[in-house]
């Protein structure tokens, strides 16, 4: 049996795959190196225990609302290609009504207890994901009125809706950046 079992072992052990994508091995003075492609790591370092807090608190609120960028991106998308097949005005209307209403029943509840900081950081995630600041989504698909009308709304709240999202120049901006892509890396080394 131990026989058997020795024999069928090697069989069922697999090796781990490699992720790395090894470029070169050189051989130099008798030691072997290898040259590959590793991901880059930012490393955040804060100067006192305030920034640090302000960063985990900036990173629970942003992966808290960057599930609703992502659907709005994509929600925004579909409705733009099904916009193109629908030839009179008046039936774009009426299916942009029907969306805005599946919204109201689907995810109003849920944006309702936002906290205003999380609602500004829902407003630049969806300019990252669209391109396209949410004052002009709003226009485009309701009309200028119902534009002007949130973005008063969204003003009251100490919000604005033409913001945009700028990692380069704003450091909040550019902290959401780091969380995000930080996020992604560790996504796919788990995968």
């Amino acid at each position: 049996m131990r026989q058997l079992l020795f024999i069928l072992f090697p069989f069922c052990c697999f090796a781990q795959t490699n992720p790395l994508l090894i470029k070169e091995i050189q051989v130099l003075e008798g030691d072997t190196f290898i040259t590959a492609k590793l991901d880059n790591i930012d490393i955040l370092s804060f100067r006192t225990a305030e920034e640090k807090r302000y960063y985990y608190r900036l990173k629970h609120k942003t992966l808290k609302v960057y599930p609703y960028a992502l659907l709005a991106a994509h929600k925004l998308d579909s409705i733009q290609q099904d916009l193109e097949h629908i030839p009179r005005k008046r039936k774009r209307k009426k299916y942009v009504k029907a969306v805005e209403q599946w919204a109201k029943e689907d995810l109003a509840e849920e944006l309702k207890k936002l906290t205003r900081w999380e609602g500004r950081i829902l407003v630049k995630l969806i300019y990252r994901e669209t391109g396209i600041c949410t004052y002009d989504i709003v226009k485009d698909l309701r009309g200028g009125l119902h534009a002007f009308i949130w973005q008063q709304i969204a003003k009251i709240y100490d919000n604005n809706l033409k913001n945009t999202y700028q990692p380069t120049n704003d450091k909040e901006d550019k902290l959401i950046e780091h969380i995000l892509i930080e996020t992604e890396q560790i996504r796919r080394v788990k995968k």
